[in-house]
């Protein structure tokens, strides 16, 4: 690496963080008093971002697990997630600190019905194969 380009990125590197402060510095502050008192604040996840405990309690690979295991991502994978699986009580208690209103998820399919999604797999890979 050239003095250039020690130079550039230091320059970039010195643009970043200004910019960053600044927009931290005047970020307006926002509160629940703001909103209508009918809004409801919330959060939602995926099964397959948050559930993890893939290989657990009959669940059978679904479409993004077999996706994920192709090797088409790099190595990376849901099998462990966040692990709400096992972590549901205190992701419940954190939800309850952090003040949500509502929370929306999903829960596999293949963790739901393992069979139906399995004959399901099969058939969409035999689909694809012919």
């Amino acid at each position: 690496m050239g003095p250039e380009t020690s130079m550039s990125f230091a320059f970039m590197l010195t643009v970043l963080l200004f910019n960053l402060v600044v927009g931290v510095l005047s970020a307006d502050k926002y509160s629940r008093d703001e909103f209508p008192a009918d809004f409801v604040f919330g959060s939602a996840t995926s099964a397959y971002q948050v559930e993890g405990a893939a290989k657990e309690d009959g669940r059978t690979p679904s479409i993004w697990d077999t996706f994920a295991h192709a090797g088409y991502s790099y190595g990376a994978n849901g099998d462990v997630a966040c692990d709400e699986y096992h972590k549901y009580k205190e992701d419940v208690r954190l939800m309850v600190e952090t003040g949500l209103d509502a929370y929306r998820f999903s829960i596999s399919w293949s963790r739901l019905i393992p069979t139906i999604i399995l004959i399901t797999n099969l058939y969409t890979l035999w689909e694809t194969k012919f």
